[in-house]
């Protein structure tokens, strides 16, 4: 009998040293304490708006655009857009076209938090630095002074462009790894090849020259390629 005693007494203290190493182990694991909104992967975007800008802007306007954004670090995000637009503008008095190329680069400052592991949906101020290479080319102008009637045309002439922009948008998960978002962006131009005569109109990826200020928005839609590329500590 003493026998099974001394059996049980080791056994129920064994029994509380494993239960104490357990807490002490889940003490050192704790849970979740920061709220922020993580991205595993690389976000590809495309701008449904690109190609039917002459249901709101002056002239044909018409292009194409994608963009990538990567998490840098806990709320910051790296970002990529890359486009073409066409621009053309057939009147009485001037038969204008212009088309180039342009890259954006920048940041996005998310400003949500969350307290779920699982959330994705960001809402964020951004900045971009905007450059492009485009041609421009007066196929025919006319018009009235004292002199008379005038009349002529410009060969086609290649310039570039630097701006900045200030950007505010949304992107929203709809279903996993897909997104649909917005983004609303004021422009201003930096510098800019000038001809004189003609001055520059239009210049791909930013708009109407004139000005050198520029609003713009977008909506796009998302995918996620994801894979891990952090080690989280905790869980």
């Amino acid at each position: 009998m003493k026998i099974f005693n001394y059996t049980l007494t080791i056994a129920l203290i064994l029994l509380s040293l494993s239960s104490w190493a357990q807490e002490k182990e889940k003490k050192k694991m704790p849970k979740r304490t920061d709220n922020y909104i993580h991205m595993p992967g690389i976000r590809i975007g495309f701008d449904l708006t690109r190609p039917y800008q002459n249901l709101w802007t002056k002239g044909d306007r018409y292009g194409s655009e994608f963009s990538g954004d990567i998490e840098l670090k806990p709320n910051l995000y790296g970002a990529v857009e890359i486009g073409w637009e066409k621009f053309k503008m057939n009147h009485a008095y001037v038969d204008y076209e212009s088309a180039g190329s342009y890259t954006r680069i920048g940041i996005d400052y998310n400003l949500l938090t969350t307290e779920s592991a699982d959330e994705r949906d960001i809402f964020y101020v951004g900045l971009r630095y905007g450059f492009g290479a485009a041609s421009q080319t007066v196929n025919s102008y006319s018009f009235d002074d004292y002199w008379g009637d005038t009349s002529g045309s410009f060969p086609k002439q290649n310039f570039t462009s630097h701006w900045m922009e200030v950007v505010l948008g949304l992107k929203g998960e709809i279903l996993k790894n897909f997104y649909m978002g917005w983004s609303v962006r004021a422009k201003f131009m930096l510098a800019q090849k000038d001809f004189d005569i003609p001055p520059i109109y239009f210049t791909s990826g930013f708009g109407k020259s004139e000005g050198g200020v520029t609003l713009d928005f977008t909506y796009s839609v998302y995918y996620t390629l994801p894979f891990k590329f952090r080690s989280e500590s905790t869980k």
